[in-house]
């Protein structure tokens, strides 16, 4: 079973939004666990429970590959070594076998991180995220100029949100307040305590499960009226990050 920690998001504002994992465990229940793991802080997850479904699945990219050191059809070290050559994406072994030789032969065949199991979720994190700064682009020279940044505007008196695109979405007391939050924090994060509080002062009733409902609803509405996605990572048991640029008009 997972650790019961999880990951602290703070100084991570800059997280990559969205980034896609390709899980390859044939544990059912903990590939599930994994899976809700990833989901709730924000990750895209595909699971898969072999070494031929794993191939399959990599005719899509996926930035990171969190891989069963055994399973039922194969090597996941002969599966590394063929994909390293070609392959961009961070992987991570997870393994119950904590042996120095296994674990040196597994880098050497291009894994990035050996994990032991039980798996702990703040050390999975912590891995995946690292990976993902390693792995993002190089930063323009800091002598050409940069692009601005696309913002996303709150007008919270006529309870609207502005897509960089200029689409309005029109958004309830609770979506709007929601944001107002967010936005208004210098590191665009927020804990789950913090946000039930000021929901409480405007007799709204939320506990976690209904905010958890809200975040997802107001994804899935500024998606379908503006076509983009709404930049809101959750960090599970935590709170919430704006990952991008906002303002409050």
């Amino acid at each position: 079973m997972l650790a019961a920690q999880m990951f602290n998001p703070s100084n991570e504002s800059n997280a990559q939004l969205c980034p896609s994992v390709l899980l390859v465990e044939d544990d059912p229940t903990l590939a599930q666990e994994l899976q809700d793991l990833l989901g709730s802080e924000g990750f895209q997850v595909r699971c898969v429970s072999g070494i031929q479904a794993a191939e399959a699945a990599l005719q899509s990219s996926f930035d990171l590959l969190v891989i069963d050191l055994k399973l039922p059809d194969g090597s996941s070290a002969d599966l590394c070594a063929r994909l390293r050559p070609n392959l961009r994406s961070g992987m991570v072994i997870c393994a119950d076998n904590s042996e120095r030789a296994l674990r040196l032969e597994m880098l050497r065949a291009g894994a990035d991180a050996y994990l032991v199991k039980p798996v702990d979720p703040e050390e999975l994190l912590a891995t995946l995220t690292n990976l993902l700064r390693r792995l993002a682009p190089a930063r323009p020279s800091p002598l050409q100029p940069s692009p601005m940044p696309a913002m996303w505007r709150l007008d919270r008196v006529q309870q609207l949100l502005y897509a960089p695109s200029g689409v309005r979405v029109s958004l309830s007391q609770a979506e709007c307040l929601l944001l107002a939050l967010l936005f208004s924090q210098a590191d665009r994060f927020i804990s789950r305590q913090d946000l039930l509080a000021a929901f409480a002062t405007k007799a709204i009733d939320m506990n976690g499960p209904r905010l958890e409902t809200l975040v997802s609803r107001l994804r899935n509405k500024v998606y379908g009226d503006s076509g983009a996605r709404l930049p809101i990572r959750a960090w599970y048991g935590r709170g919430y990050t704006f990952t991008a640029h906002a303002d409050l008009i």
